[in-house]
């Protein structure tokens, strides 16, 4: 009797601190395909397989304020991190900068869509015809679309652009839409696209005509444990940076 106490004992401390060693992640879905790979990695190395919660930054920031089981959050704008900051949730000095993308306009292959300069304030009606829509993330909360917004803006194209506009709540189902041929156009990371073989480039998008594309990554306050700090520093490390450079990422390093 008292050796099957002991195991259960055993098993409840053992399933403890695989609960307390346990990492939530809360990242922008533009990351997906790099932080997959870099669970694995880090997996193989610690035994640990961090959990993906992947979706809009701003509705990661809202649910982490409201108490979600977030250990880091990894936002695609810098705007909802500082939501996220001002609320309280970020423990102080862990918020920095990881990576960079790139805002294009994408064309799906199915739609003849001759190529052309964005910076050219080229007229939409020059490019689709009045009944086609733009993929676009939702332009007042999505981080692609708040990007692209501000290029359209600067372009002086915003009022004329934006009654074509399919926004959609990620960066991801704005991608689908264009993928499937829904839409003909879609304004996309860079990132995002370069193992679609069915969509191509029509534009890039100037750096210069919105805020930098700059991913964030910080430690949620009150749920720290030793397993968030070495995925926190791994997500700095060589290694790291290789991944997210195979995805098209750019560290800042490289700016």
């Amino acid at each position: 009797m008292k050796s099957k106490i002991l195991f259960f004992l055993s098993c409840f401390y053992f399933t403890s601190v695989q609960a307390e060693d346990r990492i939530h992640i809360f990242a922008a879905t533009s990351l997906t395909a790099p932080l997959e790979e870099l669970s694995a990695k880090f997996r193989d190395k610690h035994q640990h397989s961090p959990s993906l919660t992947l979706a809009s930054s701003s509705v990661l920031a809202r649910q982490i304020t409201q108490s979600a089981p977030a250990h880091l959050y990894i936002a695609a704008n810098q705007r909802w991190m500082d939501y996220v900051e001002q609320q309280g949730a970020i423990r102080p000095n862990t918020r920095r900068a990881l990576i960079s993308n790139r805002l294009v306009i994408v064309g799906n292959k199915d739609h003849i869509i001759a190529p052309f300069k964005f910076s050219e304030a080229i007229k939409i009606d020059q490019v689709i015809n009045q009944r086609s829509r733009i993929a676009i993330g939702d332009t007042n909360h999505v981080p692609v679309g708040i990007y692209a917004k501000e290029a359209l803006q600067s372009a002086n194209l915003w009022h004329e652009w934006k009654s074509y506009f399919a926004p959609t709540n990620s960066a991801r189902s704005a991608l689908a839409l264009t993928e499937r041929g829904e839409t003909p156009m879609g304004i996309h990371y860079k990132t995002d696209i370069l193992d679609k073989p069915q969509l191509n480039i029509l534009s890039e998008i100037p750096e210069s005509m919105h805020s930098p594309i700059i991913y964030e990554v910080a430690k949620i306050e009150g749920k720290e444990n030793a397993s968030t700090s070495l995925f926190y520093e791994f997500l700095f490390s060589e290694e790291a940076s290789n991944v997210f450079k195979r995805y098209g990422f750019k560290t800042l390093q490289e700016k």
